[in-house]
């Protein structure tokens, strides 16, 4: 099975950057941060980037996210639009749960944990 690791390194390489002109070039656009050592982290498997930089990464490359982990070989994604829109409406809803101030971290640790699972059950 393909890595993520090795399918990022794929795509950086089809865009013909190099790994700091990917860093440059995504963090722009998305208004990461990432230096070309988060670039290697991520290529050499020894990082994994966090949901929304992964959906963000899948979107910058224009693969679905299957694809971007090595679950699929199709760049696109062999769901109707209508799932996956209502995949990151969760996310975000999720995500807006997480930045709520009266939200204790263990209810965000637990939540993240059931989205996470019930994720990764279903794909």
């Amino acid at each position: 099975m393909v890595t993520f690791g090795q399918r990022f390194k794929e795509l950086r390489i089809e865009k013909n950057f190099k790994q700091q002109e990917l860093a440059d070039d995504f963090n722009s656009i998305y208004g990461y941060t990432f230096s070309k050592s988060s670039i290697s982290h991520y290529e050499n498997d020894k990082r994994r980037p966090e949901t929304d930089a992964l959906i963000d990464f899948a979107s910058y490359f224009n693969v679905s996210i299957d694809y971007l982990v090595g679950l699929s070989d199709n760049k696109k994604s062999d769901k109707p639009n209508e799932e996956v829109d209502l995949l990151l409406e969760a996310i975000n809803a999720v995500n807006r749960v997480l930045e709520n101030n009266n939200t204790t971290q263990e209810d965000k640790n637990n939540l993240f944990k059931i989205v996470s699972d019930t994720y990764f059950k279903n794909i």
